[in-house]
């Protein structure tokens, strides 16, 4: 892999508890999947750490050779279910953030890593189901993201169509490249999966993935830091 010159392939995935959309096991096929895109960042969620549905993350970590991060949401079994982040670039540090959850519980994933001599905050999150809960967890992530100085990246799953709230703040990378009328999610017309940058950071394209390994299809963004 050629990681030089600050450009970067990114990518954002719900990948469904490693099952396609008739709840078939799809882990092996995903991971072959992320290993032929060659992203250099790339946030996952709905993946497990746990001996009821598999140790997912480790499984990918292993498999990708990458880094990783894992924000474990929600206890299940011996392990957790939550959200996660895989990189080949050195991760200077990690940060939880819990988010307001009446069901079940969500957070922010917020990793430091080091690209070239730059620092870049990578943050990935899955949104609650009710508009009400999103509007109390959008909230949180908003100030949590206008205390950040450096250059970010923020991906993930917010279970919404409306992305307004973020246009002061950073980047639409669907938008910018003008595909964002493209669907996120199998047998609907909706775009619930986003990859936003800071405004510093150059977006050179974006695109939805049409492969049916979830219930969701993956996203990717290419950008210059």
């Amino acid at each position: 892999m050629e990681y030089g010159n600050n450009k970067i392939r990114i990518m954002s995935y719900n990948i469904h508890s490693g099952k396609d959309l008739f709840m078939l096991p799809s882990l092996d096929k995903i991971i072959h999947f992320i290993k032929e895109e060659d992203c250099q960042i790339i946030g996952i969620q709905e993946i497990n750490e746990n001996n009821r549905r598999g140790y997912q993350v480790s499984r990918m970590k292993q498999r990708l050779r990458m880094n990783s991060a894992f924000a474990p949401n929600v206890k299940i079994g011996d392990g957790y279910y939550g959200i996660g982040i895989f990189t080949p670039y050195k991760i200077l540090q990690t940060n939880h953030i819990p988010l307001p959850s009446t069901k079940e519980q969500r957070g922010l994933l917020d990793v430091t890593l080091l690209i070239n001599h730059q620092r870049l905050h990578v943050m990935n999150t899955h949104l609650g189901l009710s508009r009400e809960e999103r509007e109390k967890q959008i909230e949180k992530i908003q100030k949590y993201i206008s205390s950040i100085k450096e250059p970010f990246l923020f991906m993930g799953d917010l279970n919404t169509a409306v992305t307004g709230w973020s246009s002061h703040q950073m980047v639409d990378t669907g938008k910018a490249c003008q595909q964002e009328h493209l669907s996120t999610l199998l047998c609907y017309n909706k775009r619930i999966d986003y990859i936003f940058v800071s405004k510093s950071i150059k977006v050179l394209n974006y695109q939805v993935v049409p492969v049916k390994l979830s219930d969701h299809y993956p996203i990717m963004a290419e950008i210059i830091i």
